[in-house]
């Protein structure tokens, strides 16, 4: 069980030439989820190769690789597999490239739901910018949250807190949970025919012959799972913490390298490279990614120290930057 990873963009406020705006794309089993969808994520998409050696980013100034050059049939990701969409806010750097997308998949053939969840007001949004992609073969489902809401995607399942922005904005968390491990061994000494044995990995009752055996009698110890943090647009709160809390994985916005830009973070609701560290030391993950970079953070792996300095398992991202999670 494998939870893929991959950064499409990482710049706030506005595209570069060489830097997408903020986004994630997480694959598992086949579905894909994408966290937030400024404009251009689209095309960074045709673009991102999955793979485990992620490429170096790209020097200063250096142009995109153009669509013809990346399509879907070299092994990028197909736009029309993305089933599920988690809005972080309500601005135009995380949001306004939904239209485009939408209009994409519908013309690679998807007839089945696309999910788009966010903040509240995200329905109504979602049905404005749809005024430029209002015919389309499948169905819209947007649905507003609310603090500590819930959803789940097959077996992911995820939740969401307030962050602390301008605007009502939402942090996400993902969590694959993991089965406890099946005892062949035991369930042989049971005598429990092998077609029963799904139903008990499933902790399912099962009974045959007039006998009845519990999962408990055939499971080991409860395992742990995999999780993913997604938070961006906010200043560092206790609720972030505990939504954070023990993630495999926090992805986090570092908006300001330099500790110097810490009042002007404060003044934009956004955080420094050593604040997002502080957050992911105090929540006791396993490993931080830095994205959505301010436009004027040209070279954001100078700064990496500030953040390695608090939080040492800190990997400051780029664009296509990919990586996977796995149960141990």
């Amino acid at each position: 069980m494998v939870l893929d990873v991959a950064l499409v963009g990482t710049g706030g406020m506005m595209p570069l030439p060489n830097r997408w705006l903020s986004s994630v794309l997480i694959r598992h089993n086949g579905r894909l989820i994408l966290f937030d969808c400024g404009e251009g994520t689209q095309i960074s998409l045709r673009s991102l190769r999955w793979g485990a050696n992620p490429p170096a980013p790209p020097p200063a100034g250096t142009p995109h690789r153009s669509i013809a050059a990346a399509d879907e049939g070299q092994g990028g990701v197909h736009i029309a597999h993305i089933d599920l969409v988690l809005i972080s806010h309500l601005h135009g750097d995380h949001i306004a490239g939904l239209p485009g997308l939408l209009l994409t998949q519908a013309n690679s053939g998807r007839t089945e739901p696309v999910d788009i969840l966010g903040p509240p007001g995200l329905s109504d949004a979602v049905t404005k910018l749809r005024v430029i992609a209002p015919y389309l073969p499948f169905d819209v489902r947007c649905r507003d949250l609310a603090e500590g809401d819930t959803f789940e995607l097959d077996d992911l399942r995820g939740t969401c807190a307030l962050a602390d922005h301008h605007v009502t904005c939402l942090a996400y968390r993902l969590d694959l949970p993991r089965g406890r491990e099946f005892l062949p061994a035991r369930a042989r000494e049971l005598g429990v025919p092998i077609e029963h044995w799904k139903h008990l990995q499933r902790e399912e009752t099962i009974s045959f012959d007039g006998r009845i055996v519990a999962p408990d009698e055939v499971l080991g110890e409860p395992r742990r799972g995999l999780s993913i943090g997604l938070v961006t647009d906010t200043r560092p709160t206790p609720a972030l913490r505990e939504l954070a809390r023990g993630a495999d994985l926090l992805i986090c916005e570092g908006t300001y390298g330099d500790d110097e830009d810490q009042p002007r973070a404060v003044e934009r609701k956004h955080m420094t490279f050593a604040e997002a560290a502080q957050l992911a030391r105090a929540a006791e993950v396993r490993q931080l990614l830095l994205t959505h970079f301010s436009p004027a953070l040209v070279d954001p792996p100078k700064y990496a120290a500030r953040a390695e300095e608090v939080f040492p398992q800190t990997v400051v991202g780029h664009d296509h930057f990919s990586l996977s999670l796995k149960f141990s």
